[in-house]
């Protein structure tokens, strides 16, 4: 019975943490096995960015109706996640009935929750990029599962792909203040994000472009806790955007010290290993992954290998950004 109360409090927890920049939170489906080269080309086009703005029109029309105020989130590096999901809710709460209507909008949906989630941000997700970049002569394993892939995926292609879908949802936004007339407001927990990782390398310059045009008016949160409706809680401007930590800052210390166990499965171990691994710090190939599983089962023991797998992956798609 124990046994079970804990399973149950297993999914509860990852039900919480990985719920709907992201991103790559919804690895569930079946592998879908797309060409990289494909993928990038697709990426590259503003068509990919067109079918974007049509998918979040659909699912909910003020994205693109004359008078809106339009709000689009971006976030990177561990805790800041939660803190843009909070003023997300918070901004639609409001949503209609604000004047002028407000929505809050991400790289995942219109919403904060999985049902208003892009079809092309499923579609990503399913394509399991990071997940392929171990495979060892075109085998891996998906969600415990054994899969053969016939495209080689590299770390270099998992975050150009990832990139490029991030840049294209930033793109987004000229077409959003087009159509409603205002110009859109961004909204960037990115306090403690690298300057590798997807929100410096792939999203900052294209904002950096459309606030140049006028297309965004763009806000860094000073901490977790800033309240979009609190102008001294933020710094306006991407010439204010806080400094990006450098590549490779492992965070090593904090995996070699005695861990703190615990009874669920820790998110922000999850996320810490998972930082660690996509820096190189456990090699490279189907040998560092199953290093770094071996160092999360360390740290918060008692889970099954499928548990860890499903965990692990989430986090190193989360970690990426």
């Amino acid at each position: 019975m124990g046994n079970m109360k804990n399973i149950k409090k297993l999914f509860f927890v990852l039900a919480l943490v990985f719920a709907s920049c992201g991103s790559g939170s919804q690895n569930t489906g079946t592998p879908i096995f797309t060409n990289p080269d494909v993928k990038l080309a697709a990426l590259a086009s503003p068509t990919f960015t067109a079918g974007l703005v049509s998918q979040a029109t659909t699912l909910e029309p003020l994205v693109t109706t004359s008078g809106s105020q339009i709000s689009m989130g971006y976030w990177s590096a561990a805790g800041n996640r939660d803190a843009l999901v909070r003023v997300l809710d918070s901004i639609n709460a409001t949503a209609s009935t604000a004047t002028p209507p407000q929505r809050g909008i991400w790289d995942e949906g219109v919403a904060t929750n999985t049902s208003s989630q892009y079809p092309a941000y499923v579609t990503m997700n399913n394509e399991y990029w990071y997940d392929r970049k171990d495979f060892v002569n075109h085998r891996g394993r998906i969600n415990g599962i054994i899969y053969t892939d016939p495209y080689v995926v590299t770390l270099a292609l998992a975050d150009d792909i990832w990139g490029g879908y991030s840049q294209r949802y930033a793109d987004m936004a000229t077409a959003i203040k087009s159509a409603t007339g205002d110009t859109v407001k961004v909204w960037c927990f990115v306090n403690g994000a690298k300057i590798n990782r997807v929100f410096f390398k792939y999203e900052f310059p294209e904002l950096q472009i459309l606030e140049a045009a006028g297309v965004v008016q763009v806000f860094f949160a000073n901490t977790v806790n800033s309240d979009w409706t609190n102008p001294s809680d933020w710094k306006e401007g991407t010439e204010n955007a806080p400094t990006p930590l450098p590549a490779n800052l492992s965070a090593v210390p904090s995996i070699s010290k005695d861990p703190v166990y615990s009874t669920e499965l820790k998110d922000d171990i999850a996320f810490d290993i998972a930082d660690v691994y996509l820096d190189g710090e456990f090699g490279s190939g189907a040998d560092a992954r199953e290093a770094a599983l071996k160092e999360f089962a360390r740290r918060n023991p008692g889970f099954t290998e499928a548990e860890y797998e499903e965990a692990f992956t989430k986090a190193v798609v989360m970690a990426a950004f």
